[in-house]
């Protein structure tokens, strides 16, 4: 008697079920999200629509030229050249480089977007955390996935839905190839010459730090101090500080950002004049970018990560797209 008792409840849920993904596409744009989203719901490929308008409007053109790349440094008093950081001077050493006009998103990608990509593409909302095993154990590195719910609601969460995202460097690559098959624009990741450019408000020597006046934010007393030092490590994009120049926000914080390139100590060095640099064919680490506001976090600072560490320990960042196209975006998604 049970068992019948529950099978309409059952019937009645599975059939609503039925009727949400079978809800007809509303428009010709929304039956080819439909036939290139195949595990996407109805609603889903309406969040996708409004990711894409939304994507589309907040990409900055930028026009290029050149520029000297890496720790640029200065003439002091004595008449002599000195890098702004010597420790770091032969992997980030100044060299020219010529970019191609390009478009590059205003925002990190936060977790809102994120988590509609995970959606539409079928991947799985986790939580990745690392543990470390008791002493002695043969396995000391656990990485344990748990299940989460898309679209934190909580502002004091670190997943809130307009916080920056964070991920594992391939997975960041693959949420701005995604939007290149779902618009037929170029997106990548951005190019490690690209971020610098755009953190240098198009290259300039005298834009020492990649914030919205090229200047530091090293203590309490700056007028945005409350903004960076006060509310945590990370906060809702486009909240922390004002834009640069160009119109880009959060170039210096609001957590550490992944580029395209790969990693290589003497790729600076070997390729100086170079045009639209790539970085090296391969490597084992990635280039990272938005290291902080301190004073020896400048506009060429840079570190290099591996999406694992030794033993397994994950690595993961936050990360923004570029558009590889030498004219503005015109593509216009329907309302």
């Amino acid at each position: 008697m049970r068992k019948l008792k529950k099978t309409p409840i059952c019937l009645l849920a599975l059939l609503l079920t039925a009727c949400q993904a079978a809800e007809p596409p509303r428009d010709q744009f929304d039956q080819q999200l439909a036939n290139k989203l195949p595990k996407a719901s109805h609603e889903t490929r309406q969040k996708v629509r409004e990711l894409l308008r939304q994507t589309l409007a907040n990409q900055v053109f930028i026009e290029g030229g050149s520029f000297i790349m890496g720790d640029w440094g200065a003439v002091g008093d004595d008449g002599v050249w000195r890098p702004y950081f010597p420790p770091t001077a032969e992997k980030n050493k100044a060299h020219k480089v010529t970019l191609s006009n390009y478009s590059l998103g205003k925002y990190k990608i936060t977790w809102e977007e994120y988590d509609t990509f995970l959606l539409a593409t079928g991947r799985p909302l986790i939580i990745r955390a690392t543990t470390i095993g008791g002493k002695g154990s043969r396995t000391p590195i656990i990485i344990k996935e748990q299940d989460r719910e898309p679209y934190e609601q909580d502002p004091s969460n670190s997943m809130y839905k307009e916080n920056p995202a964070d991920d594992r460097w391939q997975d960041a690559k693959d949420y701005c190839l995604w939007l290149a098959e779902l618009t037929g624009l170029p997106f990548d990741l951005t190019t490690d010459a690209q971020y610098e450019y755009a953190a240098r408000n198009r290259g300039l020597t005298t834009w020492l730090y990649p914030t919205h006046d090229g200047k530091p934010i090293a203590n309490k007393s700056d007028p945005y101090a409350d903004k960076v030092f006060e509310t945590g490590r990370i906060g809702p994009v486009g909240t922390r500080l004002p834009a640069n120049p160009l119109g880009i926000y959060d170039l210096a914080e609001n957590t550490k950002e992944w580029v395209n390139d790969w990693f290589s100590p003497t790729y600076y060095s070997e390729n100086d004049g170079i045009k639209d640099p790539q970085g090296p064919d391969n490597g084992s680490e990635k280039v990272v970018r938005s290291l902080g506001l301190g004073s020896l976090s400048f506009s060429f600072s840079r570190i290099n990560a591996p999406e694992a560490l030794e033993g397994g320990s994950l690595v993961t960042h936050g990360f923004r797209c570029a558009v590889n196209s030498p004219k503005p975006i015109t593509l216009a998604i329907p309302e």
